[in-house]
């Protein structure tokens, strides 16, 4: 039995969403509570070091953003942050097609075209909270990865406010 010094400090809400991503992950698909199984998708995979037919260059660097920061919240249940750098790296390259299919002009911004300058300064900065990330992870440092994914996560917002065209309804 634990004594009160040897009881593990309270890391509040991020110590209950890892338990509950935990909860989640061991749920079998026969589970009354689990959602159905999802049908496989025509959109092509994204890939880091290519845009995918029938996509764009954004399109291709925000799936594998998505992909990456839920590989982190995993990553940070599982206790395995050594696996987060590789999927941040693949981010960044993506960002290279992103950069050249803006410059080239076969990508052009969905709102707000004439503010470029703006959507690379929020590129930029973005994706300089991306590396903060990276390096918490590489440290295996989860209280700090967590932190630094809680701020990558705010910064998504601003950009697609700015930028993003309405969802179609």
């Amino acid at each position: 039995m634990r004594t009160p010094d040897q009881t593990r400090p309270n890391r509040g809400w991020l110590e209950g969403a890892l338990l509950a991503v935990v909860l989640l992950a061991g749920c079998k698909r026969d589970c009354p509570t689990c959602p159905p199984p999802q049908p496989a998708s025509d959109v092509p995979l994204a890939s880091p070091d290519r845009v995918p037919a029938g996509t764009n260059a954004v399109q291709n660097e925000m799936r594998l953003l998505h992909e990456a920061l839920r590989d982190t919240v995993s990553a940070l249940a599982l206790g395995t942050l050594s696996t987060v750098p590789e999927r941040l790296h693949a981010v960044h390259r993506a960002r290279e097609l992103t950069e050249h299919a803006v410059e080239s002009g076969t990508y052009t911004l969905a709102k707000n075209p004439d503010q470029r300058a703006t959507f690379e300064a929020l590129d930029a900065s973005f994706h300089g909270e991306l590396e903060k990330l990276e390096a918490a992870a590489s440290a295996n440092d989860p209280v700090a990865t967590g932190t630094a994914l809680g701020t990558v996560m705010g910064r998504c917002e601003g950009c697609h406010t700015l930028f993003r065209a309405p969802a179609k309804k």
